[in-house]
């Protein structure tokens, strides 16, 4: 009865002690399981960090490269603007105080004049004839005079629009001057928009490539936590398992020992 007993004694004791260690187990394992999410979402966080810190970098870097083409093209346009009203004011100067335009306009007044002043000469002259001279004379005379006034005022005509044909291709050869330039500054304002296109669209492809590797990494992380959970449990399992084996085992032994110590005792008493 008292190395009964003591086997009992033994055996709750033993059980005590693999329950001790059962319940460490689980704690070392809840501990464990615990400090590999914090430093997964502690990596996480720093790679996030990272990414905000490099995404601001390169969208300040954008709006200030964006700022610069915009205050370029403003210029652009407001030296346009200047050029035309500098060209306006030019056409002005040049209809008021073009010397060759008010000789033409002077020379064009003084041919009408000639041409009057002609015609009053000639009827003086007919007046002044004798009255018995040939009438188709003097017709001739003042269709002679009025010839040459036409000729003088067509010739006039003929340098004035000569004049007027060299203003309109001086004008528009710097009109056309101005719209080479504005081409250049336009197809340069393209690239330039183009390469920042270009840099966006880098962004935007490394920025999917970024999320994509992230989202692939959590999955692989979310795997390897559901397998290490998986592990654990079939550890947990066969631990059981071996822990009932082995006290069936002691209970068997303990039940032996006891059958052996009654017959030993049934044997005395015989």
């Amino acid at each position: 009865a008292h190395k009964q007993d003591e086997l009992r004694n033994d055996l709750a004791v033993r059980m005590q002690r693999e329950r001790m260690l059962q319940a460490n187990l689980e704690s070392e394992e809840r501990v464990e399981t615990k400090r590999f999410i914090r430093q997964v979402q502690k990596e996480e966080e720093e790679r996030h960090m990272a990414q905000a810190l490099y995404e601001a970098e390169e969208q300040k870097r954008i709006r200030f490269e964006l700022a610069e083409q915009e205050e370029r093209l403003a210029k652009e346009l407001e030296r346009r603007k200047a050029e035309r009203m500098h060209l306006e004011k030019l056409r002005q100067q040049i209809r008021e105080n073009s010397p060759e335009l008010r000789e033409l306009e002077s020379r064009l007044k003084a041919a009408y004049m000639n041409r009057e002043r002609a015609a009053q000469i000639a009827e003086k002259k007919a007046r002044s004839l004798d009255k018995q001279k040939d009438q188709d004379e003097i017709a001739k005379m003042i269709q002679e005079e009025i010839l040459r006034a036409e000729e003088v005022e067509k010739q006039l005509e003929e340098n004035k629009a000569k004049q007027k044909v060299q203003y309109k291709a001086q004008i528009q050869q710097q009109l056309d001057e101005r719209e080479e330039l504005r081409k250049q500054a336009y197809e340069e304002f393209l690239k330039e928009k183009l390469m920042i296109d270009e840099i966006v669209r880098k962004i935007y492809e490394e920025d999917e490539r970024e999320k994509q590797l992230r989202f692939e990494k959590q999955r692989a992380t979310q795997r390897y936590i559901e397998d290490f959970k998986t592990q654990r449990e079939e550890w947990k399992q066969q631990e059981t398992q071996r822990m009932e084996e082995e006290n069936q085992k002691i209970l068997r032994y303990a039940k032996q020992q006891a059958e052996r110590e009654e017959e030993r005792m049934e044997k005395r008493r015989q």
